[in-house]
This record gives C-alpha cells, structure tokens and sequence, in this order.
C-alpha cells in the first residue's frame, strides 16, 4: 500500500475517532475486524480512554502501523500500550541518549525543542544537571520515564566525534559534516551519516557581517572580505570608513562558522586569517567584542547578532543583499548556510520520533523564536522582488536577450514567490538533501489548501556556463523533473485543481552576477510561484 494512501487513510481515521471521543464520556472501546488467522494487537491509550485492535503490520520504534477494515492506521507508540503476543519487545526502563554540538543550537534551541518534544507525545520533559552535565528526563503520560537526554554543547567538531565516539546519538551542526568526518563514522560502524534517513537539514541560518553600532558603514563588499579578514585591506579608509585601522574578530578555527567562512570566502581564493585576528570560543563573546570595539569586524550568525551591527553584503555587481529570513531561505543571501542533524543507523527510538518532531510546524516556529530561520515557507509578491530584475539587468557574461525578460516578467505578473527553491547537487541532475524534503513540504503545503483556480509555476534556471539556448533548455528539463516529483509526492487527488507549468529561462537570474565569484550554486535552481487563475464569463 503507498505512503499516500496511508496518509489519506490515517487522516480519515483520525477524523473519525476524533468525533467518537468528542461524543462518548467514559473509557472507549474501538473494535476493528481483521484478517483471518492474523496475529492481532490491542494498543490501549496511557490515559485510558481508547483501545484500539488490528492487525500489526509494522513497527519502527516510534509508530504502529494497524490494518483494518477502514485502512492502515497509524499510531504513536509513546502514547499507547501493545498487548499480545504479537507486540514487539520494548526497552524497559529509560533510554539514556546525548546531543551534541554547537553550543548554541544544543544548550538553547535543542533545549527547548526537547522539551516541547515531552508535550508532543503526552508528557514532559523536566531539566536538571548531574556532575556539571545538562539533562532532560522525558516522561509519558503516566509519569514513566521515557529517556534521559544529555545535552553537551560544545562546536560542530565535537558533536560529530562525540557521535563517532558513541558519547552521542544526535549531533547538531552548523555546517555539513567534512570528509574526514565521514569516514570516521564509517569506520565506527555508523554508516553513512549523510543518506537521508541519518541526515537532516532542520532550519537555516546566514552567517553576518558585523560591527558596532558607531560604525557609519552600512555594507561591504562580498569580493573584499577575504581581504579584508587576510590583512591585505587594514584600514577602514579602504572601504568607505574612517582613517583607522582595523580591528578583526572570528570564531575559533574549528567553529562551523569558521568552516562555512572559509569555504564560501577565504579558501577560493587561498586567503588565511591576519595574524592579529582575535579568535572566540562562542558566539555570544565575539559579539559582546565587537559591539563594545568601534573599529571592530566581525562574522557571527544571525541568530547571535545581539547588539553588534549587521552589514549588508555587496556582491560582486554592486547589489546589496541584506540577510532576511526570505534571501536566507532562498539561500540568495551569499553567506547563508544550513542547519544539519546527524545520527547514525540505528537510534533509540525515542530519537527516531524526534527527528519526526523537528519537522513539524510547532518545532518550525520554534527555531524562528530562537533567530535562526525555520524551513517553513515564506511568500513575496513581485513588488517585493526588486533585486530580481535588477540583477537580472546588470552587466554579465549571461546570454540574455531584451525578449527573454520581457516574457519572464510577463508570466510573473500577479504571483507570489515561494521561499522554497529547488537546487541540485552540485554537477548532478539530483536534487540536493534540502530540495527532497522540500518536495514533500510543498506537497503537503499544496494538499492542505484550495487549488482549484490556482496556478503553480515552477520556473528552472542554470548558470552561465555553456551556450545560451543549451542552458534554457536544461533549465525547461529541471522545472519538469521537479513538476514530476512533486506529483509523485503528493497525496493521491490532491492537486486536481491545481494548473502546474513549467517554464525555463535558462541564465536569466536574479542576483546571478552574486554567485560566479564563489561557484556558488544559486542560480541553478527551479523557483515556485503561485498565483490565482481569473476566470471570466462569456
């Protein structure tokens, strides 16, 4: 049976019990015919209110899965009791289980999530600290623990070695894991920590420009960072400031901001650090730094930015990009990065269904609270998308002709940009690790809501690399294979009135000139727009 017609089902059934319950006082007994000479279950809700009897067909640790005569059922395991022989063996006692990382993401945003993970499943999450050590007690409904949870905050390095080292079961980082990284969980017996059940991508954030609020500099320059952070420009004079020198700030060497720093602007062009650079174990003291030096510079994440101030960044063609929520999830902004969550092939299952957790739109709106950006979607309208067509004017080596973007501007009248962009993995036709679940994020989106009169348009776009006409071919072939997976995710019906189009223009790209200095890979992407069809009468 397909994943989506256990959804529908699962939805309908839930509607169904939801109204019993809401009609019925007292204890209630659901009673489902099976299968002939099938192994039946009984799963009794902790609070007592349901039982519930079918055929178990699977168990991942976190989820039953029923058969019955109304379809496939789907239950949370941390919600209800398995009675009879067929009920697989359950840990007794709690799961004791660590997560580990960046600092900020573990003791702050991965703190609260855990704990709102407790009321998710009916329960609680109470904090304490044993021996100088943060830790959750995961409790059920009935006051049982369910798993202890050590939080060990530190930097990106240390959550995956911690996993490597079996200290772990969930490393948080703010980078993706690095090659020596990966064979060092491979030989560990972890697998492979990028497959998609063992990684995922669960927020996002822009790492920042700043400097004290004193400072009269309102942007800098892209290309000039590495010059800048090197030494080689030493004065504030040289990018518009004061006669005065400059004062450097940076996280330590093997902080995941440093990492993503250098892969995006000191490594391509073989720069190193100035050997006045001060360096910074945490977040929160490079900014307490900065914001108190006037003649200080420093990178830092969005979300611990404080009371330093943020600069623009002026790519390579003059654009200013401020980082927002909405270029940070277009990954439009030049230093915006992603979030990453790694376990390793097998995990308490009190984890597994974590994991499920982040995805959800109570975990999403937590990560926004914290000032990283959350993955949920995000909408613009054309007047809003200013840096669009004035990128796609600026002087470049893209083959662009005066009717191309007439046409594009043309279609993209009276719709809304999504702030879900499709990428591919670099050099491949694949979609990339964030592109695959966003396909079924936009999925979900679309089935939640009317469709009918509703136009999607999935517009591809490629680099620069290449004849002009071959690109915007390719761009045409990504927009469809993306259409194709889209609807082979969605729920069955699901987007029958939808109207899906997909368009190419090949290099015209809005902040191209912003992505060839790096090889960054913004423009090879396929965007979503939407926007309502108006029908008339004869």
């Amino acid at each position: 049976m397909s994943k989506t017609r256990i959804n529908n089902q699962k939805f309908e059934v839930r509607k169904m019990l939801n109204r019993v319950l809401k009609t019925t006082s007292g204890a209630l007994m659901l009673s489902v015919a099976t299968m002939a000479n099938a192994e039946t279950v009984q799963l009794n809700s902790l609070d007592g209110g349901m039982t519930l009897t079918g055929e178990l067909i699977d168990f991942d640790g976190a989820n039953y899965e029923l058969r019955t005569v109304v379809g496939t059922i789907t239950v949370d395991a941390f919600k209800v009791e398995c009675i009879g022989e067929a009920c697989p063996s359950r840990n007794e006692g709690p799961v004791e289980y660590g997560i580990s990382g960046s600092s900020r993401l573990v003791d702050v945003l991965f703190a609260d999530l855990t704990t709102q993970f407790g009321e998710e499943i009916g329960g609680t999450a109470l904090r304490s600290e044993e021996e100088g050590v943060d830790k959750l007690l995961l409790r059920n409904e009935l006051g049982e623990f369910l798993a202890e949870v050590s939080l060990m905050g530190g930097d990106s390095a240390d959550g995956i070695k911690q996993l490597v080292d079996g200290n772990s079961a969930l490393a948080v980082t703010t980078r993706p894991a690095q090659p020596d990284e990966l064979a060092s969980a491979s030989q560990a017996g972890l697998g492979d920590i990028t497959t998609s059940e063992n990684e995922k991508i669960f927020a996002l954030d822009g790492l920042v420009v700043i400097t004290s609020q004193s400072n009269q500099l309102r942007a800098v320059a892209e290309q000039d960072l590495a010059r800048i952070f090197s030494g080689a420009i030493s004065n504030w004079s040289q990018i518009g400031g004061p006669d005065a020198p400059i004062q450097l700030y940076m996280r330590a060497p093997e902080s995941g901001t440093a990492l993503v720093f250098n892969d995006l602007i000191m490594n391509p062009v073989g720069a190193t650090y100035a050997s006045d650079t001060s360096f910074f174990e945490t977040d929160t003291e490079l900014a307490a730094a900065v914001a108190s030096d006037p003649l200080g510079i420093g990178i830092i994440s969005l979300a611990s930015a404080d009371e330093a101030k943020v600069l623009a960044i002026r790519g390579v063609c003059g654009i200013q990009v401020p980082a927002t929520p909405f270029t940070i999830k277009t990954e439009e902004y030049p230093l915006s990065r992603r979030l990453y969550a790694y376990t390793g092939k097998t995990a308490p299952a009190q984890l597994n269904r974590f994991m499920q957790f982040l995805e959800s739109e109570k975990a999403q709106e937590t990560i926004d609270a914290s000032g990283f950006v959350s993955l949920g979607e995000s909408l613009q309208g054309p007047n809003e998308q200013g840096l669009r067509y004035l990128g796609a004017v600026m002087p470049t080596d893209a083959e662009v002709t005066l009717k191309q973007l007439q046409e594009m501007s043309a279609e993209l009248s009276g719709a809304d940009r999504s702030s879900i962009t499709f990428r591919f993995a670099f050099g491949s036709s694949r979609l990339d690790t964030r592109a695959q679940d966003d396909i079924r994020r936009l999925a979900s989106l679309l089935a939640k809501e009317e469709t009918t009169n509703k136009e999607l348009l999935l517009i591809g776009y490629t680099d620069s690399v290449g004849a002009g006409g071959s690109n915007r071919s390719l761009s045409q072939q990504r927009a469809k294979q993306v259409s194709n997976a889209l609807l082979q995710a969605a729920p069955t019906n699901s987007l029958d009135g939808l109207t899906i189009r997909t368009l190419g223009y090949g290099e015209i790209s809005p902040l191209s000139c912003n992505d060839t200095e790096n090889g960054r890979r913004i423009n090879r992407r396929v965007e979503v727009w939407l926007r309502d069809v108006v029908t008339t009468s004869q």
